[in-house]
């Protein structure tokens, strides 16, 4: 009983804290925290001519769904990169979004309503810093509808 209870108290307290669909639809920046794992695989490209490296992100979830972002440089040729620090994080605490809080929504409407490509995308990436490094990204998924 006493485990029951406690199973219980953990499903209503993740249901009350999880992002709503709408409140993400909303977002016009969000921000992914990536850590390196079995999931979540960080590529880097060769290096070109100017030092720079291009990466991608690649995020699968528990349904086999698979979400990739890349840092590039911009048309500025600046790279946007910045080390956060926990008053970051407690700041945009709504905008943070985690891949994992994403299986409850169909693959569909998150490739095509939430990460649509109107949204600025910033991988916060703490496989190199403790801290973490705030990217910016480009969303690569297309959004493939259903007939």
């Amino acid at each position: 009983m006493k485990n029951f209870s406690i199973v219980i108290v953990l499903f209503i307290s993740s249901c009350i804290y999880s992002q709503s669909y709408e409140q993400i639809k909303k977002l016009d920046t969000i921000y992914i925290p990536f850590k390196e794992g079995k999931y979540n695989v960080k590529i880097d490209f060769p290096e070109e001519k100017d030092g720079f490296k291009n990466r991608r992100y690649v995020f699968n979830d528990n349904k086999k769904n698979t979400y990739s972002f890349e840092f590039k440089k911009n048309a500025n040729l600046t790279l946007e990169k910045e080390i956060i620090n926990k008053s970051f994080l407690k700041r945009y605490k709504g905008k943070i979004v985690k891949i994992k809080s994403l299986e409850k929504f169909d693959d569909q409407d998150i490739q095509c309503e939430l990460f649509n490509r109107s949204k600025v995308f910033y991988i916060i990436d703490f496989s190199e810093n403790k801290k973490g490094i705030k990217y910016r990204v480009i969303f690569m998924n297309m959004c493939n509808v259903r007939e």
